[in-house]
């Protein structure tokens, strides 16, 4: 399996013999590009083009500009060392937006890469596995056992805070404290500034519960943070240090289920969405309608929360009603 090692922009990647017209251009579209992607998006691509330049060196081929039998052996490979197909046709949008970026023709829109997509698809399973959900039971159960110091402060007001705000990695990280709100009745606000589906900009607010900001305040105060981010590193018990990281927050999640003691196969398959998932199916499971779960999670569509709640959407469906009025117990 070729081994991901991004860090290269797209240009950089480019080999020797490649176009030096499509060089340039791609060069100048990368200078146009310049704030119009998030870092996120650009790491990606640049892991995209590393996995496919990787394959093209063991094979003996040409990656820039690149041939659509090129193109159609790598997805055949992907599928071979069991890449998901969300994977594999992200890989051919960063090939197909190399090539346009630079005035070439997509080799992509070829007949030979359609058909090896449409195989693909009809090969393997689209179904990626889901991270296991944290919900309210295992953020209780952890805020009641995580004991004193500045470091249970901190992980029981990150995880409140990512429960109510159904916040992404990148949005719960980016809160600042002039973000939050705090109203006379023990509840507030936060302002999410910016999310995967507002590219634009405009923000969104999300609820804090009165439990939420109290443990919020609790490590604000302790912390001695006034001003600036709100969720911060911690160096030792008492040093506090800059922005956290997002990569961090699955790491916080993770030793948040181990702590409260979910299996060591539960604890593998928390990720940075696992409370994002727990969040969606506690509303799911009340009965709160899926459009007030949208606008919760700032989703643009059902997809998603239709698939994190499938489990508790199921047990309700019309099958398990018909079940229970019929009495098959």
């Amino acid at each position: 399996m070729v081994q991901e090692s991004p860090g290269k922009s797209l240009t950089e990647r480019i080999e020797p013999e490649g176009s030096k017209k499509a060089l340039e251009a791609l060069s100048h579209w990368e200078a146009m590009a310049e704030g119009a992607y998030s870092a996120n998006t650009k790491r990606a691509w640049a892991a995209d083009g590393a996995v496919f330049q990787a394959f093209c060196e063991r094979e003996g081929r040409a990656w820039f500009p690149a041939e659509p039998l090129t193109i159609r052996a790598f997805v055949e490979d992907c599928v071979l060392v069991g890449k998901k197909p969300a994977t594999i046709r992200r890989y051919a949008a960063t090939i197909a937006r190399a090539h346009r970026a630079a005035g070439l023709v997509s080799p992509c829109a070829s007949e030979p890469v359609r058909l090896a997509l449409k195989m693909m698809s009809r090969q393997t399973t689209a179904r990626q596995r889901q991270a296991k959900a944290l919900g309210w039971a295992e953020v209780k159960r952890f805020i009641e056992t995580a004991g004193e110091g500045l470091r249970a402060d901190r992980e029981r007001a990150l995880l409140c805070v990512a429960y109510d705000t159904l916040a992404r990695r990148c949005e719960l990280v980016a809160l600042d404290v002039e973000d939050l709100n705090f109203a006379e009745d023990g509840s507030g606000t936060a302002l999410i500034r910016r999310s995967k589906t507002d590219v634009g900009g405009q923000g969104a607010v999300a609820y804090l519960a009165p439990d939420t900001v109290r443990h919020l305040r609790k490590w604000l105060e302790a912390a001695g943070i006034t001003k600036g981010p709100v969720f911060r590193r911690l160096i030792g018990r008492r040093e506090v240090g800059e922005r956290l990281h997002a990569d961090i927050v699955a790491d916080i999640f993770k030793r948040a289920a181990n702590w409260i003691g979910l299996s060591q196969e539960a604890v593998r398959q928390v990720s940075g969405h696992s409370i994002r998932v727990g969040a969606t199916q506690d509303l799911l499971a009340l009965n709160i309608d899926l459009a007030s779960v949208m606008q919760a999670g700032r989703w643009k569509s059902t997809a998603m929360p239709m698939r994190y709640g499938e489990n508790v959407l199921a047990a309700q469906g019309a099958m398990a009603r018909a079940a229970g009025r019929q009495q098959r117990t």
